[in-house]
């Protein structure tokens, strides 16, 4: 399940065939098809747009929704590609990407339910393959949350 020691840090699935490009657990960061890799990147801002298009979704910090879908999609897309990039962790967890985000909890991401599977990358490992069920401590005070998509898993 873990990457050999002259590969450390990167997970793998076992071997057999998977279920989707990222149902099946770990993204294949090194031989993964990169079809599949940008795929799974997109999944939370495609979860988004399916939300707007079929669901009413409407962020407050977009402004007024424009009448047509086509404009309220075009409005929803600029916008959703202002807020923070997820990196997939695992199936549909994620964190977000660049330097200084550290310590960030793990979001579960499914279209715009989301929810906190972890106060951090340990705590999510716990979670996901030790614990028999999620488990987020009463005590946790919350760091600073991702930009736009925590405010899902508060809303």
């Amino acid at each position: 399940m873990f990457a050999r020691a002259s590969e450390p840090g990167l997970p793998l699935n076992p071997p057999g065939p998977q279920e989707g490009p990222w149902h099946g657990g770990w993204p294949d960061w090194r031989n993964g098809n990169p079809a599949d890799l940008r795929e799974h990147l997109g999944w939370p801002v495609a979860g988004a747009l399916f939300d707007v298009e079929h669901n009413n979704l409407w962020h407050p910090s977009w402004g007024r929704r424009p009448a047509r879908l086509v404009h309220a999609l075009g409005t929803a897309r600029r916008r959703l590609g202002e807020a923070p990039t997820l990196i997939p962790v695992y199936a549909h967890r994620y964190l977000p990407a660049g330097g200084g985000t550290h310590g960030h909890p793990v979001l579960s991401i499914h279209q715009t339910d989301i929810i906190i599977y972890g106060t951090d990358i340990a705590d999510y490992i716990a979670n996901e393959f030790i614990r028999s069920r999620l488990f987020i401590s009463p005590d946790w005070t919350p760091p600073p949350m991702v930009r736009f998509w925590s405010e899902f898993a508060f809303g």
